[in-house]
Formats: C-alpha cells, structure tokens, sequence
C-alpha cells in the first residue's frame, strides 16, 4: 500500500494554483491566530480567530467586511452553516453559538463533564450536530446533539486518542472522522448506528510517514501531524497535506484516491510557513475557490484558485500495472 501510494503520488503532474491575494484585516481588526475558515452561501470567506476569541468576515477579495466578538466566546470554531447562518464551537466556554452576522441567536451547552484538556471536533449536518471527544483520559466517543443539545446517540470509536484525532465533515448520509496523524478516514452513518467503514487515502505521500509507522509500533517520541484539514466540494476530497515550507493540496476522488496535487505558485522552503486549515467553494464547472488559514510567518487567510481544466489537470496518470 505504501508503496504503492508513492508511485500514484509521484506519477501525478502537480497543478499550480492561481494566487488571488491575501486577506489579514485592518489596523483595529487585524487576524492574530486564524484557526477554522469557511466559505458563506455567498461566497464571503469566515474566519474564526482563537487568540481573539472573534469571528472575522471578508469578502471574495480579501477586504474585511466585519469582526465580531460576543459574551461566552472562548477559542471559536467554525463547525458549518446552516444558510446565512455560522454554527461556533467555543471548546472553552462549553458551548455552541448560532451567529447571523456576527451576533448570536441562539446558544446551546455540550456536557459539563468534557475534561477541559480532551481534543473535541464539532461539525453540523442536516439539523444535528456531531461531536467528537479524545483525551489522554477519555476513551475516544462520538455523540448527535439536536439543537437544544440534547445527545441523540453516542457511540464509542475503536483506537487511541491519536488515531481519532482530526476533524469531522459531513457528506451526504455519512459522517467522516478524519485522523491527522495517518492517512485514514473513518466513514460513520449520521444516525450513528450500524458498522463504521475506513478509508484509506491511496496516493497519500509524505516524508514524515517513516515516523508515523515507527510510533504506530510503540517506536519514538510522538507522531507527526499529517494533514490539520479536510475540506469536500463536489465529488472531491482535499486534504491539506503539510510540508516543511509551503502549500500543498492532495485532491482525492470518493473511493480515496489521489487524481491531483495542488501547489502554491513557485514553491520553496519556508521554515516559519504554517498553514492549520482549508475551505473550499466550487465556483463554476472547472473552478474552485480555495482559502487557507495561516497562522506563521503572518497570521492570514490566503486565497487562490484551482482552474480544473488546465493542462495538469487534465494530465491521466500511469502505475506500472497499467
């Protein structure tokens, strides 16, 4: 499977994106530790910032169109929409606002037993919301809320705190339960009944997964983070695979497989560049708008766009069983 995944990774000819800007705000409101990112109906990019504990709004441009900070906010994140309105998860405070510009209508709690120190993912799908627990001390759980917080279903998830740790995202009938530490996506029912399914990421390459198998096999200090994000648009995963220095997208089709690898322009090292999550919007049948939130060398959304109908991207790929 590794080696295999190497060769579909190497044989894939990368697309560069098309670099439209970079969006930070103003002197009086200015992004300090951008942490979730997603796009409205309408195509404005939201931007919840951790350090804050505020939510920022800026247009297709870049320019910013509104910061808003409420009573309760504690290190917001971004967990879905629900039309004009932004689902926040404050970890902090315990709780779950409902924003319609920047000023929430309606609040709900997640269970006061949470060690404040356990990983929690949150994400809305439909008319529930999903949360995710995994701590040190806490077996790793998955819970439904309806909208007034009441826990609909639970469920244990097999595995330790690092094999679960990573985001939740919703597609269809299925909830998927991303792992950052291993190129792996659990596929759950949204009833949360039934058997679970794994995903394999086919394509999935990285100079750091010689470490990830060596702490798999109780070797070494600790796992490398892989991926911090996933985003689905249209029939496509992406997958925000980290490297030492610069942007890198892999685009995988519904079964898990690789077909694309997306670049910043003119890629190179850069030791301080940390890019921590991704959101994608399909704007047209060969258009993609992505942003990115980056936290080093400057806190920033940057945003570019993937043209699906450019050479690279029409370029098929061969194995050698092919």
């Amino acid at each position: 499977m590794d080696s295999l995944s190497r060769q579909i990774a190497a044989a894939i000819v990368p697309d560069t994106l098309q670099y439209d800007g970079a969006a930070s705000g103003t002197d009086d409101h200015r992004l300090e530790f951008p942490r979730t990112i997603r796009f409205t109906r309408l195509g404005a990019v939201l931007v919840s910032d951790a350090q804050r504990n505020s939510i920022f709004q800026f247009d297709a441009a870049g320019t910013l169109q509104w910061e808003a900070a409420w009573p309760g906010a504690s290190v917001p994140y971004l967990a879905g929409m629900r039309g004009d309105t932004a689902i926040v998860f404050s970890p902090g405070s315990r709780r779950i606002d409902y924003l319609v510009r920047g000023a929430p209508v309606h609040t709900i709690h997640t269970p006061d037993s949470l060690p404040e120190t356990a990983l929690q993912y949150v994400v809305f799908a439909g008319t529930a919301l999903y949360i995710k627990v995994a701590g040190k001390r806490v077996a790793p759980w998955l819970a439904r809320m309806d909208e007034d917080g009441r826990i609909q279903a639970q469920r244990r998830l097999g595995g330790s705190t690092w094999r679960n740790a990573g985001p939740l995202r919703a597609r269809g009938d299925s909830l998927m339960s991303f792992n950052g530490f291993f190129p792996m996506v659990d596929i759950l029912p949204l009833s949360l009944a039934g058997p679970a399914d794994s995903l394999a990421l086919l394509g999935f390459d990285s100079p750091m997964l010689a470490r990830t198998y060596s702490f798999a096999q109780g070797k070494g200090r600790g796992a490398p983070l892989l991926a911090s994000s996933a985003a689905l648009s249209a029939q496509w995963l992406f997958v925000l695979n980290l490297r030492p220095g610069w942007l890198r997208i892999d685009v995988y089709d519904r079964a898990g497989r690789l077909h694309h690898v997306l670049l910043q322009p003119d890629p190179g090292y850069n030791r301080e560049y940390y890019p921590i999550d991704i959101a994608v919007r399909r704007d047209g049948d060969t258009r993609f708008r992505i942003a990115v939130a980056v936290v080093e060398p400057e806190p920033a959304v940057h945003l570019y766009t993937w043209h699906t109908g450019s050479a690279s991207s029409q370029t098929t790929y061969r194995t050698r069983d092919s």
